[in-house]
This record gives C-alpha cells, structure tokens and sequence, in this order.
C-alpha cells in the first residue's frame, strides 16, 4: 500500500469515528439522563411523610442543596421552606440542565413533612 492509499485509509477511519462520535455522544447522554431521572424517581417514591433524613440519605444519596428558612432555592421554588419546616433538601438531575429536581422539607425532629418532584417544560 502506497503512502496515498494510507493517508486516505487514515481519513475515511477518522470520518467514520466523528459521525459515530456525532451519533453516540447525544444517545449516551440522553440515557444517562433518563437513567437518572428513572432511578431518583423510584427512590422519592419509596420515601414516606414521617421518614428521617436518615432515610432518605439512603435512598437518594447526598442532597444537591441544603435550604435554610427564609432563603429560596430559586432554580426551582418560588417560595421559602416555612414552618415547620427548618430546612428542605434537594436533589437535582444535573443532567436535565436544571429541569428537574426532587426536595424534602424536614421537620426539627429530622422527618419529612413534605416532599415534592420539580419538573421544567
């Protein structure tokens, strides 16, 4: 094989992995983004009103955010954890470039009180 034939080998080898990179990149992306939001789903729904923190550590891993009363977590709620509530724990789905996000309000006994699921169109 002369030097020609082999720089064009080279090329067209170099083509075929920038489109497959074009094609995989997005598609690994995406799945592991649903695989997050699927499995944090599955935890949040596993976690009871009445539950510690201890629990849902557990199950949802370290909280993104810890939000004290009077500060609002403005990248999804639009209001303030209030009492009883002395601070709410969030998880988000980095992945979903803040567009979803699940939070526990705890109680000063260490219980969830409240729990909601954020979702962004």
């Amino acid at each position: 094989m002369n030097n020609e034939a082999r720089v064009k080998t080279r090329s067209g080898m170099g083509v075929k992995i920038m489109l497959w990179s074009l094609i995989l990149i997005p598609v690994l992306y995406v799945s592991s983004c649903s695989y997050i939001s699927s499995r944090k789903s599955k935890s949040f729904e596993a976690i009871n009103v009445g539950d510690s923190e201890v629990v849902v550590s557990q199950r949802m891993g370290p909280p993104s955010v810890r939000e004290k009363p009077g500060t609002v977590f403005s990248r999804y709620a639009s209001e303030p954890c209030r009492e009883p509530c002395v601070e709410r724990l969030w998880y988000e789905n980095r992945l979903s470039l803040d567009t979803e996000a699940w939070s526990f309000e705890m109680s000063a006994a260490g219980q969830v009180i409240k729990k909601n699921r954020w979702v962004s169109p």
